[in-house]
């Protein structure tokens, strides 16, 4: 058959049934521990922005929570999960650990925001916007879409949310070391747009949509203060 006649869908390794089913197991098997996970992930905004505006200080506290997370799911979701679906799995697994090892070295290692350098309110509030889309929208998208609820994205426990999350927080980040932290999520968010075009998810192009506002933030220059 001419490589042009090939599709998304012979590509996929696996019936889409198969992957909410892998969803389903999992949200059974870690059960309570979302509760947790998602309040973690809220504590994130709360602490850079209780003052009311970018507290970069608090990214020190913010980025640790968040690398424990990319490694849980690279480790937990992805690696023993979703590989016995989907032999490729490791590879994305090691990214997930791979970031969380990045978000860990740049809250130790970025130096100090220099005090005449801020984040700009239209990357401040795209960044915001995301971070929220991550928490409430992706959650809502499986059963919106007639899959079950129990197959749904959610921020600290699954991949999407997660990565969308992540893109979110890096728009308020004032430093350039927040570009080193961009390549993982925003390469994740591309495999599993193409996985859901593959299964024919009439909301596939709510991931990529929110992960090009939240990179276009993040691109945005850093203001100086006089």
């Amino acid at each position: 058959m001419p490589w042009t006649d090939y599709t998304l869908n012979d590509f996929l390794l696996f019936a889409p049934e198969t992957y909410q089913r892998l969803f389903i197991r999992y949200h059974e098997a870690i059960w309570p521990l979302q509760i947790p996970a998602v309040i973690a992930m809220l504590v994130i905004p709360w602490l850079i922005l209780r003052r009311g505006g970018v507290e970069p200080r608090m990214m020190r506290i913010a980025l640790p929570i968040l690398a424990v997370v990319w490694v849980w799911i690279g480790t937990d979701f992805l690696y023993q999960r979703y590989g016995e679906i989907n032999w490729a799995a490791v590879w994305p697994a090691a990214g997930f650990m791979l970031q969380g090892v990045l978000l860990l070295a740049t809250a130790f290692a970025e130096p100090e925001q220099p005090p005449d350098v801020r984040v700009p309110p239209a990357a401040r509030d795209a960044g915001l916007l995301v971070m929220a889309a991550a928490v409430i929208l992706l959650p809502l998208a499986a059963p919106l879409s007639g899959r079950p609820w129990l197959s749904a994205e959610l921020v600290g426990v699954t991949p999407d949310a997660t990565a969308l999350f992540t893109l979110g927080l890096l728009a308020l980040k004032p430093l350039r070391l927040r570009l080193l932290l961009l390549p993982v999520p925003l390469l994740w968010c591309l495999l599993s747009t193409l996985t859901q075009i593959a299964m024919d998810w009439p909301d596939a192009w709510i991931l990529p949509a929110l992960a090009a506002a939240a990179v276009a933030a993040t691109l945005l220059p850093r203001e100086k203060v006089d």
